[in-house]
């Protein structure tokens, strides 16, 4: 029996999942302002490590693009593969060159914009997505000291800050690493933040999206980029599953290099298969705590400087109803 349904988004905020290991930290408040009165240099505290240049929070506003999303009735990303397969897997949302925009928003539930789909009755044990490697922040926050920021120079501080579309960013602050959507900057070396901050509260609604490229999954950066499987990575438990990570350079042929890397495939074992029935419903959880990352100038001695914020790949869970 063929099923046809709409994907629903339904979008939590719990957990984050990292493509490249770093702390679930969670940034220390007053109130609804960002605690930034730990010192020039190490302004912020968060729940993991302590008083630092960094800190982790839920983003005002995540952009996230799908090539695909597909279930799978065998496994798409075997370990020593130099390519995926992905034969043994049904479309929910189809390949077609183009990408499905979604900007999640706190925890409003959301339509996803496809079109309808046909899924056999059957078990699956796996799903996989691919999604750009470009991601999207939209952020904005108050701070409990002055905070100053760079445009080639350092700016006069204030205490309400907000992104800016100025820069492209590496998910290593990697200074000149070429991509298929530009060239990215390190933001501190560079003295440009993504970033802009004013004492004037209302300034914040001229919140734009920065955009971050995940081009790698190992910590050591492109160095260490393995070109044999896209750089394919174990991510571990996520709850619903045990996920592994491949970069991408199309829908079928895996990235080698962070130069060529243009998008993330994606593969959940699940846990528990999923089950379609000819009444089963469809709805996707995404999980954004701690997904944006607020980065500081280390070296600062006056005022905290804000470098960047980062954005920090999500969690992504597959329900059957």
């Amino acid at each position: 029996m063929i099923i046809k349904q709409t994907l629903v988004l339904f979008i939590s905020l719990l957990i984050s999942l990292l493509f490249i290991t770093k702390a679930n930290a969670t940034c220390e408040m007053s109130g609804e302002a960002l605690n930034t009165s730990n010192g020039p240099g190490t302004p912020v505290n968060d729940s993991d490590i302590g008083v630092g240049d960094a800190c982790n929070y839920v983003p005002d506003t995540y952009q996230v693009e799908f090539y695909r999303m597909s279930l799978c009735t065998s496994n798409p990303d075997v370990a020593g593969e130099a390519q995926p397969d992905l034969s043994s897997c049904v479309d929910m949302l189809a390949e077609t060159g183009e990408t499905t925009q979604v900007n999640i928003v706190g925890t409003t539930e959301t339509a996803l914009d496809v079109p309808d789909f046909t899924i056999p009755a059957g078990t699956y044990p796996y799903m996989v997505a691919r999604l750009s490697a470009r991601l999207g922040i939209r952020h904005a926050f108050e701070a409990t000291t002055p905070v100053a920021w760079a445009n080639g120079s350092v700016q006069d501080p204030g205490t309400y800050c907000w992104t800016v579309n100025n820069v492209l960013t590496g998910i290593d602050n990697r200074e000149g690493q070429i991509t298929p959507f530009g060239t990215t900057v390190n933001a501190g070396d560079a003295d440009q933040s993504n970033m802009q901050c004013s004492n004037t509260a209302s300034d914040v609604s001229n919140a734009e999206f920065s955009y971050e490229v995940v081009y790698v999954n190992d910590d050591n950066g492109c160095a260490s980029f393995d070109f044999n499987d896209g750089d394919r990575a174990d991510a571990g438990n996520v709850g619903n599953g045990s996920a592994i990570s491949r970069m991408m350079q199309s829908a079928t042929t895996s990235a080698t290099s962070c130069e060529n890397t243009n998008s993330i495939l994606w593969t959940i074992a699940l846990t528990t298969p999923l089950v379609v029935t000819e009444t089963s419903n469809f709805v996707m959880n995404f999980r954004t705590t701690d997904a944006v990352s607020i980065d500081f100038f280390g070296g600062a001695t006056d005022d905290p400087r804000i470098v960047k914020v980062g954005a920090d790949p999500i969690q992504a869970y597959l329900t059957v109803n």
